[in-house]
Order: structure tokens, then C-alpha cells, then sequence
């Protein structure tokens, strides 16, 4: 909304979902030009090829608010491209105001497992577990993140407030690792990591692997144990 307001667009407002026909007539009668949506938005827009409902206007698309399979990034990319269009997939955390990374849209379509660069004025590093930082690519390691958007602290209490900034990098909580590209693929979360045998496996990779496969599962698990439930067969 503020990089909207910033740059004096309109904001258009309803409270109508994208799978009603009045929220394309509303779109369409206003000239919309750029939309957002969160994975689910997507999901909609893709089970529904809704985006061919959209106006000529809408140039833009961004997408945030959590991780968009790979495969549910291939139609509305092709859809906004279509119309000389771009599609902007982002990556963030409330700590940082809350962009961090962008996949820009002209590498979109080979990447769509990226979550691209930092964004302009912020720096993005890996961070091994002995604490140094990680260069080499292919190599996982914690995303950490510096950039003047990063938070003060955490305020707990009302006296918290008057505390000066106490952070001058946010560690996410993500294992990440650098293409040769230069681009960065997260690859898991930090607490979603079990060494079995000695082994570091991300259950998060396991999850990815069955998606590619077709197959939707939840994957939990233990240094001793990893436990796949598998919720359907695409």
C-alpha cells in the first residue's frame, strides 16, 4: 500500500474475491494496473484460469505472504507476460518491514525455485554453523539479512519503546544457498533440519521432491526417525 501511495497510484478497494465475476468487472472498470495476492490468491487464480477475466490494463502482479510452489508460479507468469506484463515474486519477514528479496521478472521463469536478490539498499549473506560466513555456491547455510529496514528489537513492554536499536542484521531462520547465478534458493527452515545417521536432511526438501512428484505429504521427524504422511496423489 505505501509504495502504491508513495508514487500517487489509486488504491481500489472491495471486498469481493477474485473467483466473483464482480471483482473482474470492478478491475476492469477502474483500469487496474497492478494486483497482489498471497500462495492462496494464486492457487485460485490458476485452478479457475481467472486471470483471463483480467482487464488489458493490469501490467503487474506481485506475490508474497509465503512460499508459491514453483509449478503454481508457471501460469500467472505466462498470463501477465501474455499482455507485456510482469510478475514480481518476493520474499520477506515482518523483522524487516517486510521485503527482503525479489526474483526479478525477466528470470522468473527459469528460477521459479528462487527467491532472487536482496532488495536495492539491503545485502544478503549465508552464515554456516560454526558462525562463518559461507561464500562458495551450493554450499547451505542461515540467510541473514542486513539492510536499513531491519527491525530496532523486540519491545515486550511499554519502557521497551524508548530503547535504541539494539540489531544491525536479522538472522531468519532460513537455510538458503547461492546459485552460481548468484540468486538464492531457500531450502529449509533451521528447526526443520534432522540428522539421521549422522545426515543433515531437510524435511522441507523431502516435501519439495514428493510436490515434484506429484505427490502432496507432510514430513516430520526426529535424529532417529522421519515420518512422511501423505495426503493425496496428484
Amino acid at each position: 500500500l505505501n509504495s502504491h501511495l508513495a508514487v500517487g497510484a489509486t488504491l481500489l478497494l472491495t471486498s469481493r474475491s477474485v473467483l466473483d465475476d464482480g471483482f473482474w468487472r470492478f478491475a476492469s472498470e477502474r483500469n487496474a494496473t497492478s494486483m497482489a495476492g498471497v500462495p492462496h490468491t494464486y492457487d485460485l487464480l490458476a485452478r479457475g484460469q481467472l486471470l483471463a477475466r483480467a482487464p488489458r490494463s493490469l501490467r503487474t502482479l506481485t506475490q508474497a505472504g509465503g512460499r508459491l510452489p514453483p509449478h503454481a508460479v508457471e501460469y500467472p507468469r505466462a498470463e501477465i507476460e501474455k499482455r507485456g506484463g510482469r510478475m514480481f515474486v518476493m520474499y520477506g519477514q515482518t523483522e524487516a518491514t517486510a521485503r527482503i528479496a525479489y526474483l526479478p521478472p525477466e528470470l522468473l521463469a527459469r528460477n521459479s525455485d528462487c527467491i532472487g536478490v536482496a532488495i536495492p539498499g539491503g545485502a544478503l549473506s549465508l552464515r554456516g554453523d560454526d558462525g562463518a560466513e559461507i561464500t562458495e555456491a551450493g554450499h547451505p547455510g542461515e540467510l541473514i539479512y542486513r539492510g536499513p529496514n531491519v527491525m530496532m528489537g523486540y519491545a515486550l513492554k511499554r519502557e521497551d519503546l524508548t530503547r535504541d536499536a539494539e540489531l544491525s542484521e536479522l538472522a531468519t531462520g532460513d537455510i538458503a544457498e547461492r546459485m552460481d547465478s548468484g540468486l538464492f534458493r531457500i531450502v529449509g527452515r533451521k528447526s526443520r533440519f534432522v540428522k539421521p545417521f549422522g545426515l543433515r536432511v531437510a524435511l522441507d526438501e523431502i516435501e519439495r521432491r514428493l510436490e515434484a512428484d506429484g505427490v502432496a505429504a507432510m514430513v516430520s521427524g526426529s535424529d532417529s526417525l522421519i515420518a512422511v504422511g501423505v495426503i493425496a496423489k496428484a
